[in-house]
């Protein structure tokens, strides 16, 4: 029984029921787009993938997001995927995290993808992690490797994406928010890396979409995260165009 107890510390008891801890973040559920409002939340974790391909990547994130725990170990959340997730960082937050993550070596890894996007966005959340902005480039052409990762996002269910979302799902496992059951494909997590070549993997990036609709629908995420429509509103007046949202 004490073994049992130790097992479901983590849990929380409603009435009779003990609830795991990710679905005891998850609200009541709500619609949600993945172009207008997932997209603009994992683009930062897209931007590192592009440059460092998947393995280094993973540590790159996993690396920061641990840091940012560890700096605000009380914040509401401890996923730390999502862009919007790094507003709660104070200036002295962004400070020590700078610090360490040069002491890392790993400070330039973040901030050369990072870079075509918060200098073009200067209100993206992630922007404090510069000392000083970004300079943006006069050269309209600067754009392309950023609109061709977005571009990219679109396809959701493509192998590029896929890592993407893995990546976000993975920083919950890290965080030990998300667990679980050995009978679930997600059990099988690190056979995504096959995707979409397996049947298992297939079954694993399904689950991954699924869970991430579940998190971005539910009242865990910042339902007025102000990053999303600054991005999409700020593209336009970049480069006015037609966005299928």
């Amino acid at each position: 029984m004490k073994n049992r107890r130790r097992v479901l510390s983590d849990h929380k008891q409603q009435g009779k029921v003990l609830v795991p801890p990710f679905t005891h973040m998850l609200g009541p559920l709500h619609e949600v787009s993945w172009i207008r409002t997932i997209l603009p939340e994992l683009l930062w974790i897209a931007l590192i993938h592009n440059l460092h391909g998947d393995r280094r990547a993973v540590e790159i994130i996993t690396a920061l997001s641990r840091l940012a725990r560890s700096i605000k170990p009380n914040s509401a959340s401890k996923w730390f995927a999502v862009a919007s997730q790094y507003a709660s960082l104070s200036t002295g937050d962004y400070a020590q995290l700078r610090l360490e993550l040069q002491r890392q070596q790993m400070l330039t890894d973040i901030l050369d993808p990072l870079e075509p996007l918060i200098s073009w966005y200067p209100e993206c959340p992630l922007a404090p992690l510069y000392p000083k902005p970004p300079r943006r480039s006069l050269h309209r052409s600067a754009l392309v490797p950023l609109k061709e990762v977005i571009s990219s996002l679109y396809r959701r269910s493509e192998r590029g994406p896929m890592m993407v979302q893995a990546t976000a799902v993975w920083l919950a496992f890290d965080a030990d928010i998300l667990k679980v059951t050995a009978d679930l494909s997600l059990a099988r997590f690190p056979e995504i890396q096959d995707y979409p070549d397996t049947e298992i993997s297939q079954k694993i990036g399904a689950s991954i979409r699924g869970g991430l609709n579940m998190f971005f629908g539910s009242q865990i995420h910042y339902a007025n995260a102000p990053w999303p429509d600054y991005f999409w509103n700020r593209g336009l007046a970049i480069e006015p165009c037609e966005l299928n949202r």
